[in-house]
């Protein structure tokens, strides 16, 4: 099926279409939300308003860009209005994060666990989309709303002090 065949799906609020984008989209939600809340359910509930607001507003979705895109954008700006939101809220970290896929469960904890601890929000955005994603730059700038500049200065920065933790 084509992406626009899906939409058109979407538009006509398809039950097995929305089964089908939560099946696609709901890791790659939960890892954007949770890099930028710290917290499991915080960000469980960022994925849940992400979904309806992608229902509510699917009609009004142009295929001017990618569906991806769209969705990141979604999920940033439902993400940081939580925050902004729930800036006065006590949060404890926590250290479930969900993963991919089962074999990747540890893996993507680690690297989780290591960008938390040494790296700034914005980079760790960067490295969650191009380590667990695989995205390219233009795409990671076109989530985050920043210039591919600034993505690949943040991205080259925090290698060198992933590089620097492990030389230690």
């Amino acid at each position: 099926m084509s992406q626009t065949d899906f939409i058109i799906q979407l538009k006509q609020k398809d039950e097995e279409a929305f089964h089908t984008l939560y099946d696609q989209y709901v890791h790659l939600i939960y890892h954007i939300a949770y890099s930028y809340t710290r917290n499991a359910e915080d960000a469980e509930d960022i994925v849940s308003d992400v979904f309806v607001r992608i229902l509510h507003s699917i009609d009004q979705y142009q295929e001017k860009g990618k569906f991806k895109e769209w969705i990141c954008q979604i999920t940033r700006h439902i993400a940081l209005n939580y925050v902004t939101r729930n800036k006065e809220k006590d949060t404890i970290l926590s250290d479930e994060i969900v993963s991919t896929t089962a074999d990747a469960t540890n893996h993507h904890r680690e690297m989780m666990d290591l960008f938390c601890a040494h790296l700034e929000e914005d980079t760790i955005r960067i490295m969650v989309l191009r380590f667990i994603y695989d995205y390219k730059f233009k795409d990671i700038a076109c989530c985050l709303g920043m210039t591919i500049g600034k993505v690949q200065g943040l991205y080259y920065d925090g290698l060198e002090i992933l590089r620097r933790v492990y030389e230690r």
